[in-house]
Parts: C-alpha cells; structure tokens; sequence
C-alpha cells in the first residue's frame, strides 16, 4: 500500500472528515479567489472550469478520513488523476498544479480548523495532509504521463515524417546517381572531357554525403528517443554483412576501396535486426567515407562474439578517441563533410543492444571497430569456413 494511504487505515478521524463535508462549498471558493489572486493567468477561466473536480475530490478525502477500510481510502487514489487529466486538457503545467493543490491545502486546514473551534492534533493533522498528499501525487502523475504521451505522439510523428522525406529523397538521389553514372561512362567512351567528368564524380560524391546525412538524422533521431528493440531472433551475419557492403558498393568503387567480408556462412547471434544493421551500417558508412584506398572489411570472431570492422584509412588520433562517439563530434576531418552523427548513432544503437563498442587505432594505419554482443552466438546453419569474399569493381589495390 501507499505509505500514505497507511497513515489513513491507522484510524478513522471522523470529526475531521465532517468539518471537510460541511466546509467543503467555501474551501472551493475560498480557493479559488486565491488562485486568481495567486496566478493571474488563471483569469479567463470560469469558475467551473476551475473548480473542475475540486468538490468532489474533498469529499473522497472526507470519506477518506472518515473510514479505515483501504477499499474506501483507495478510491481517493482512482478519483485524484481527474485533476490532473482536467488541467491537462486545459494547457497547465507541472508548477501551476502544484501551486493550486498548495493553496488547497492551506485553506482546507484553515476551514477544516474553523469548522472545528479547535486546532487539530498532530495525528489529524498527519492523516488530513497525507490525503491531500495522495491527491496531488495522484494529479500531478496522470497530468505528466499525459505530457509525455503527447510528446512521444509528436516526436513519432517528427520521426516518421523525416523517415517518409529521406526515403522520398533517397530514391530520387538514386536515380539522380544513375543518371550521372551513365553519363560519365558516355563521356569516358568518348574520350577527353576530363574537367566534365571530374565534376560528375564531385556531384556524385555530395550526393553519397547527402543520403548518408539524411540516414544520420533519422537513425540519430530513432536511436535518441530510445526506440525499443524488437524480441532477440537469430540474425544471419553473413546476410546482414552482405546488404550492409552493398549500400556502400557505389561509393566505394568510386574510391578504388575495397570491401571485404569475413563472416563464415552461417554464422548468427541471438539479437535485433534492425538496430545491429544501423550499427554496422554508420560504421561501414564511416570507414567507406575516411578511406581513400586500401580494403574496408566486416569480420565475425565466434568465440568472443565480437563484430568488427576495419579500415585502412587514415586512422583516429589517440587524444580525439575518447571523444568519437559523441554526437555532432568529428575529430579531424581529413577533407570530408559530415554531422559528426555516423559514430554516435553506432553507439547509441549498440546500447540499446546491450552490446559496447570500442576502437583501436593508430594514426595513419586505419582503425577497428568492435562491437561485443551479449548474446549467445547461434547457428541459423551449419557454419562453412569460407575464402574471404572480396566485393569491388575497382583496380585492385
């Protein structure tokens, strides 16, 4: 039970309970002339707008006071959040609900004691404000799971409104991209053209920036607000790491980068899809978009449950990778343009996995990237050691 209500069921404290019934018409208006007084913006509000469920309310912390059943006391408890919901619906805040129920119980003591002749006794005393207590934690509680309703509401709305404009946008860039591609192969067959074909591969590049910032936003934006992970289900590594070089293909062939995968066939791990694909989606993405030749590549250690990925980029500065994984950070940024998000958002999403991701890296010879999953590694088949498969178009290096 509610340590509050327990102060109720010690005893009944009936003569308490009938100074709440009979004074409860000018507590109500005593109160609210107070709040006008108190809080001016209170003003265009009628008084039955104001006193909403106040009456009644006062009359559950009679009955309240007046019986030492819980079931009765409890009902206080189911009544109370009307408050809340009623000054929720009328655009109040936390502060003000507070600052009403504490003109309320200022003046339901001062009649409740006039009604009385008398001071009340340090038990009355304790019984009335634990029920007043009650009431407001009570208010004040649904009135909050109501904002926060409303705020998860827009914020999905925000959310699914910038997924719908960056897939919109995505599959134009796309097409945009194609066009370009054939474009510059046209130009190439044709011979000379050299400054027409550097600019195609230059919009081709802001375009792989654009798409790739556009995933950021909307993975840091659903990562951010906590998204929860689907049930845990055997996810094909060998799968996931194939789809996940395949967004990248393009652009690495772009840069004469090779990308590498070294998962065996039919490895798999106990996890969420979606969340470890924006894992290694920003971390494959970051090291595609660092390196300027050499191999990007995806690996699977079984034994430790580690992914990793690698580069061999221009590598992180030991004093910058304390501080890579935080949001809108970059540390040097060797030419390229960026949110500073890709790391963050790798990050995040592996917490919401439970996993952690750590790098190891030396300046100038690349960077790895290792993301430990904590659960048990499964077989979704029967594991086959494979040659590396090796996925470019580019020269090799």
């Amino acid at each position: 039970m509610n340590p509050l209500l327990a102060q109720l069921t010690h005893r009944p404290f009936p003569e308490v309970a009938r100074a709440i019934r009979a004074s409860a018409e000018q507590i109500t208006r005593a109160w609210d002339t107070a709040v006008r007084n108190a809080m001016p913006q209170m003003g265009n509000l009628t008084f039955d707008e104001l006193k909403d469920s106040t009456p009644e309310i006062l009359l559950c912390i009679a009955d309240a006071l007046a019986s030492d059943n819980p079931e009765v006391i409890e009902e206080l408890m189911g009544k109370a959040p009307s408050q809340g919901l009623s000054r929720f619906r009328l655009n109040f805040d936390v502060v003000e609900v507070m600052q009403e129920d504490r003109l309320l119980r200022s003046i339901t003591v001062q009649h409740a004691e006039a009604w009385l002749g008398r001071r009340m006794d340090e038990p009355e005393s304790a019984a009335l404000h634990a029920a007043i207590d009650v009431m407001l934690q009570r208010s004040v509680i649904a009135l909050v799971d109501q904002q926060k309703a409303q705020l998860r509401a827009a914020a999905e709305t925000e959310l699914k409104f910038l997924s719908f404009l960056a897939h919109d946008l995505n599959n134009n860039l796309n097409s945009v991209t194609l066009t370009l591609s054939l474009l510059g192969m046209e130009l190439h067959q044709s011979g000379g053209f050299p400054a027409a074909l550097q600019s195609i591969e230059s919009a081709q590049r802001s375009i792989f920036d654009t798409v790739a910032g556009m995933r950021h936003m909307v993975d840091h934006e659903r990562t951010r607000k906590g998204a929860k992970s689907s049930p845990l289900i055997p996810v094909d590594l060998h799968a996931t790491a194939t789809k996940i070089i395949a967004q990248f293909q393009r652009q690495a062939d772009s840069k004469g980068v090779i990308l590498r995968i070294d998962v065996r066939l039919g490895s798999a791990v106990d996890s969420d899809a979606e969340l470890l694909s924006i894992v290694l989606q920003n971390l494959v993405g970051n090291a595609v978009k660092y390196s300027n030749d050499g191999t990007v590549s995806i690996g699977f250690d079984s034994e430790a449950s580690v992914i990793w990925v690698s580069d061999q980029g221009p590598g992180i500065k030991a004093e910058n990778q304390p501080t890579i994984f935080d949001a809108f950070t970059r540390g040097e940024s060797h030419g390229q343009q960026g949110l500073g998000l890709g790391l963050a958002i790798a990050s995040q999403a592996a917490k919401l996995l439970g996993a952690s991701l750590t790098v190891e890296s030396n300046q100038s010879v690349g960077a790895t990237f290792r993301v430990l999953i904590p659960a048990h590694v499964g077989k979704t088949e029967k594991a086959v050691d494979i040659v590396p498969l090796v996925l470019s178009s580019a020269p090799n290096q």
